[in-house]
């Protein structure tokens, strides 16, 4: 089912156009989704967004961050031993009152055949903490959809997913416009047994408007175009050059749960497999197509560290960053190359930017390339919030002065 997409039209030093909604927020709190253990949205993970509302994990007992296959989404899950507790707590109380009518939603996975009246979650606001008992019957279970399957924690040691209405705490007297606590977890289990959660976050009531919001930026200065301005362009010099990366990129914003089967792709709508690129109409009738190709960073390219939008050719045809060989191994970041949707050869790995596992990442070396999905939480700084941020290249060598090169390039999201 597709939610939204966006189509922009690049222009070879001319326009793009670029449809989007303006959206704008200074931190994690007050998004349609505010994530507080996950990392399938971007600007959370084990810290969610610049400013005050940053999360710190305190814990007593004996828990961890298990990175293992042992999750639902991205890269790890949270574990509790026994008698423990997790307290994940605001830098500052936040006024979390936005979230009235809406719900936390988290994924457990509770040992095979034990009571699930021992492990409780929690919120806590400036006077108290309130918990709700795993074999409460306000805790509903979804896993994979919307659709209510049964009511408390399934002791079966499979993973499930779950919500709880906000309403439930504020009936027991939290106060929403003064939470300390986004989230607590506590287990009072025997020696030598564990549950595992995952993917903790809240949302809005279902009212609320989410958003995909797609925004093109230039890479001099990281200034937002808009209207008139809102533009993609190879500079005058790139005629008759080679791969040339594009003098701006977009930056994805993501605020849109639809639990853990979506994707956002990249791909060419321009009617025609062979159009993989920039193409135009000469005068003659004939056509000229100029290879496009993307990669996506978490940071302002180039970076001190040396990452750049050099990009170069090998001689099996891979795309890489020239600037920067990384020495052990002597990995560089790839490009991928563009794909029209008319292409049959097309399948969903080349097209996918960002999926429930994270983000995708192209890696070379001078004997081989591939491609992995780095999640989102490795992409945080300290505390500061990283939205995926998708750069062009396109190989100008056959590009004559006085044309007009276009692509439809589409950004989508969607799941199933």
């Amino acid at each position: 089912m597709k939610i939204k997409s966006y189509f922009i039209t690049i222009l070879l030093c001319l326009i793009t156009l670029l449809f989007a909604t303006e959206f704008i927020f200074a931190g994690n709190v007050g998004r349609a989704v505010y994530g507080v253990f996950t990392e399938i949205y971007n600007g959370v993970g084990k810290y969610a967004s610049a400013g005050d509302d940053y999360l710190n994990i305190w814990r007593g007992g004996t828990t961890n961050d298990i990175y293992s296959i042992d999750k639902i989404e991205g890269k790890k899950s949270f574990r509790l031993d026994g008698s423990a507790w997790a307290s994940f707590a605001f830098n500052s109380n936040q006024n979390m009152s936005a979230y009235s009518g809406g719900r936390i939603y988290f994924s457990l996975k509770y040992p095979n055949g034990v009571d699930n009246n021992k492990g409780f979650i929690k919120l806590e606001d400036a006077v108290s903490t309130k918990p709700i008992c795993f074999d409460s019957n306000s805790i509903i279970r979804i896993d994979d959809g919307s659709t209510q399957l049964g009511t408390g924690v399934e002791n079966d040691g499979a993973w499930h997913t779950y919500y709880i209405e906000l309403s439930n705490f504020v009936d027991l007297g939290i106060s929403l416009s003064n939470i300390k606590c986004p989230l607590i977890l506590s287990s009072e289990l025997g020696s030598g047994e564990f549950f595992l959660a995952d993917n903790v976050y809240w949302t809005k009531a279902p009212t609320e408007a989410r958003s995909f919001n797609v925004t093109v930026k230039n890479i001099s200065d990281n200034q937002v175009l808009t209207g008139d301005d809102e533009k993609i362009t190879w500079a005058q010099s790139c005629f008759r050059q080679s791969w040339t990366a594009a003098e701006q990129y977009i930056e994805l914003d993501l605020d849109y749960e639809c639990t853990n089967n979506w994707y956002v792709k990249i791909y060419l709508n321009n009617g025609d497999a062979t159009r993989k690129g920039l193409y135009c109409i000469d005068s003659d009738e004939s056509e000229i197509v100029l290879p496009m190709a993307w990669r996506i960073s978490r940071d302002l390219l180039p970076t001190s560290s040396g990452d750049t939008l050099q990009v170069k050719k090998d001689s099996e045809g891979k795309l890489y960053d020239s600037g920067k060989i990384h020495t052990d191994p002597a990995w560089s970041y790839s490009w991928a190359y563009f794909y029209d949707i008319s292409d049959e050869s097309l399948v969903l790995n080349d097209a996918t930017v960002w999926n429930a596992r994270g983000c995708h990442t192209f890696f070379y070396n001078e004997n081989e390339a591939w491609d992995s999905f780095v999640t989102n939480n490795e992409w945080l700084t300290d505390y500061y919030e990283k939205k995926p941020k998708i750069y062009f290249a396109a190989d100008c060598s056959n590009a004559l002065s006085g044309l007009t090169y276009e692509a439809n390039v589409v950004t989508e999201l969607f799941y199933e």
